[in-house]
């Protein structure tokens, strides 16, 4: 049986031995390209390469958080990362940038990608409505080019998809919920597994060990540890089974929107940090001399000045003495600058951002109304519509943004060029020749601006805000800051103006205001204010596809699997792992249960499943390879391929001087399924323990084949990390610290052919002496 279905010779070298110097909690390698990714006790993730040369190393988002689970993102350049308070991030790999970023506000405890590579075909009906962007949008422009403050960050990423497959990325957590997020960003349901199985959220003895989607999305696999016992559930689905090219294209879209609304908040960000500097020059002179005045004086002594040509005391002293003309200079030429930085910020990447908002917004307002397309994964286009208006209230908001700038761009310079006039008068000093002089409509908007100098919001009776505003009394010359914080407008723009002809047709017209093409002009919000209701309501809209596919998800199967009794050997199952059999259609699983135990199980799509047991027997008598190498014993497992099952074997040499030894097995499985077909569990909730009559049982030493088996140099193996597309695995030592990698399509030399020889020849000598005997 070994030989006929014997996996080929094992010519696996070791090519690395690194010690990491802290602990690794994680290790996984990538699936499509010579990567491996760690995750410390630290909280840091490290990325090397074959050779163990360094991609990268990345901090924890926060002190003292630990990486819980990686996982590389199929036919991508992205790993998603996810810590102990819930944080996950997707982060490219080239670049080591943050792509996305959420939380799901529980621990994790694992992360898992779904590994389907079927494209879906570029004639789907929605697929130019997600893509027909490129064509008509212009690209962003680069913020670090704009702004010092900005990080160099291409706001025009290539794709979040760049092949149109759909892959869901699972994250279980401590308190039982699997989250699933369509290309790691769109919300598309969560499943509270705990309560499927009658246990309280809040239980500390179980935690959710490994997740797994099978290729068609139909069905999820969930291993549940719980003290002794590993409960194995299935749950099936038809919603996004059914509507996966639907889900695949509002995860497109929402992927889009994200993008650019995080260009949009970093946009703002520059715009606070260009808006400091002018409070910061203002702080050092208008603000000190505004605390020591009464409540109400600014502006009297202000308009004193302007209309009769004379200051108070306290104004010619602030004058001459802090203010200075050289100081006038240089504070009206810092303002300036950061209000052309300001406004720069506006014109450009802002209102480009917000037209690409819109846009796409659009094209998913038309999107939904395919109703037979998207069934009931969208249920209300009207809320899209509803953020369609909000997107168009935000552009209107950015638009009266810039006329305040422009408005306070004119009134500051009018103001420094009257108290530069002021200040040469002062001094007796003679004006220059080609100073321009003030016209009688600068005169009215500067005395516009002087009048608002002590405007006071809050109310006489507030004794709170009274005694802020006695402790930070400062000029209110500024109007552009108030758009920037997230509160409302002191200084709304129709408090300044006067009303149009477009506002009285509105207030005359309720149809027409309430009308779905007139977007609303909210005067008294920021545009802060604006923008994270813009953010909250897209994220509403988009949690609607989660609500439908997570209230979907029904209980197909469970197996309950017991480990050993904790006096014989450690209560816990040890380790288990599940591959997807695209060819057979089925869900392949290996679940060591002791260390005289391996359980493998072959689910299949209508919830049945088929169980057998390898145990390590009698050695054959015929076959003496095995009396040298002593006891065998499991100890962890991982899925090479669909057809070949990785193992690390202990060994217990027959005589005391020897030491424990480590063993790498390559166990093909195609032995091993044979004897599945023999077994057929297909009730309900099946219970399985070492010693269940209902599972058969078979030898382990008969599926090795001499070529599969390989001593390895150290035996303080713990773990183990394979990868067959790259043909390497990873061996992680009992300490955590030290990772050996070996090669396993290494090329053979002379002399390990001589001595592979010797040793076939030898024990097929020693076979045919004991079938002689």
């Amino acid at each position: 049986m070994a030989n006929q279905y014997g996996a080929g010779r094992n010519l696996m070298k070791q090519t690395c031995n690194k010690n990491v110097g802290t602990k690794v909690d994680v290790l996984k390698w990538s699936p499509e390209m010579d990567l491996l990714a760690m995750g410390t006790e630290k909280g840091e993730v490290l990325l090397h390469r074959l050779k163990w040369q360094k991609v990268w190393q990345l901090s924890p988002p926060e002190e003292g958080l630990k990486v819980r689970g990686l996982a590389w993102r199929p036919c991508e350049k992205f790993i998603a990362i996810g810590y102990s308070n819930g944080t996950v991030l997707l982060v490219d790999l080239e670049t080591k940038e943050e792509i996305h970023s959420f939380s799901v506000k529980q621990d994790i405890t694992c992360l898992a990608w779904t590994e389907n590579t079927d494209e879906i075909g570029s004639d789907d009906v929605s697929h130019s409505s997600v893509t027909s962007h490129t064509k008509y949008l212009p690209e962003l422009p680069v913020l670090s080019s704009l702004s010092s403050s900005a990080k160099p960050i291409n706001p025009n990423r290539s794709s979040f998809c760049s092949k149109h497959i759909l892959s869901i990325l699972l994250i279980g957590t401590a308190t039982g919920t699997v989250y699933q997020f369509a290309l790691g960003m769109l919300p598309c349901g969560s499943i509270d597994v705990f309560g499927m199985l009658g246990l309280p959220p809040s239980t500390t003895s179980a935690r959710i060990r490994d997740i797994k989607m099978t290729h068609n999305f139909k069905q999820l696999v969930v291993g549940l540890q719980q003290n002794e016992t590993l409960n194995v559930i299935v749950l099936e689905n038809g919603v996004l089974h059914k509507y996966a090219p639907a889900v695949l294209n509002l995860a497109l879209k929402h992927s889009h929107i994200l993008n650019t609304m995080s260009y949009i908040s970093e946009t703002i960000d520059c715009i606070i940090e260009a808006w400091e500097t002018v409070l910061l020059e203002m702080d050092n002179k208008l603000t000190a001399y505004a605390k020591d005045q009464p409540d109400g004086s600014i502006s009297a002594d202000f308009l004193e000045l302007l209309m009769f040509g004379t200051a108070s005391p306290s104004l010619q002293q602030f004058l001459l003495r802090d203010l200075t003309e050289k100081g006038l200079r240089k504070l009206g030429y810092s303002i300036e600058l950061s209000y052309v930085t300001i406004q720069r910020l506006v014109v450009k990447p802002l209102y480009a951002a917000i037209h690409a908002v819109f846009y796409h917004l659009n094209a998913l307002d038309g999107m939904l109304r395919n109703r037979f397309y998207y069934g009931t994964l969208m249920r209300d286009t009207a809320t899209a519509t509803e953020v369609l208006r909000t997107c168009g209230a935000l552009l209107i908001k950015a638009h009266e943004l810039q006329q305040t700038i422009d408005a306070s761009k004119r009134d500051f310079k009018i103001f420094f060029r009257w108290l530069y006039v002021v200040i040469v008068r002062v001094v007796d000093e003679t004006l220059q020749e080609n100073h321009p002089t003030i016209t009688q409509r600068e005169i009215h908007y500067l005395a516009q601006f002087l009048s608002n100098f002590d405007t006071v919001t809050q109310s006489a009776g507030d004794e709170e805000g009274r005694s802020m505003i006695e402790s930070r009394r400062k000029f209110n010359l500024e109007r552009v800051g108030q758009y920037l914080e997230d509160k409302p407008l002191v200084h709304p723009m129709s408090k300044d103006g006067e009303e149009n002809d477009w506002k009285r047709l509105l207030a005359e017209n309720d149809c027409l205001r309430q009308c779905g093409a007139i977007y609303p002009h909210h005067e008294n919000l920021s545009l802060l204010q604006q923008q994270k209701q813009l953010k909250k309501q897209i994220d509403q809209l988009f949690d609607q596809p989660g609500k439908v596919i997570g209230a979907d998800f029904k209980q197909k199967n469970l197996l309950t699997i017991h480990a050993p009794a904790p006096e014989t050997d450690t209560a816990d199952v040890r380790t288990f792992a599940f591959i997807t059999h695209p060819r057979d259609n089925v869900t392949l699983l290996a679940i060591v249960q002791s260390s005289h135990s391996l359980l493998l199980v072959e689910y299949f799509n209508d919830g049945g499943f088929k169980t057998v047991r390898l145990q390590f027997g009698e050695k054959p008598y015929f076959d003496q390879r095995f009396d040298a190498i002593g006891t065998l014993s499991f100890h962890h497992v991982d899925f090479y391929d669909e057809e070949t099952l990785s193992v690390l074997l202990r060994a217990q040499a027959p005589t005391v001087e020897q030491t424990v030894s480590c063993y790498f097995l390559q166990l093909n499985l195609g032995a091993a399924r044979e004897f599945l077909a023999t077994v057929d569990a297909r009730e309900y909730m099946q219970t399985v323990t070492e010693d269940a009559a209902g599972c058969h049982a078979i030898n382990a030493y008969t599926l090795i084949d001499e070529s599969s088996l390989k001593l390895l140099e150290s035996s303080d193996g713990h773990r183990i990390v394979v990868s067959g597309k790259r043909n390497v695995i990873a061996v992680l030592s009992e300490s955590l610290k030290n990772v050996r990698i070996y090669d396993m399509d290494a090329q053979e030399d002379e002399d390990d052919l001589l001595d592979t020889s010797s040793q076939i020849n030898s024990s097929l000598e020693n076979s045919q002496e004991s079938v002689q005997a």
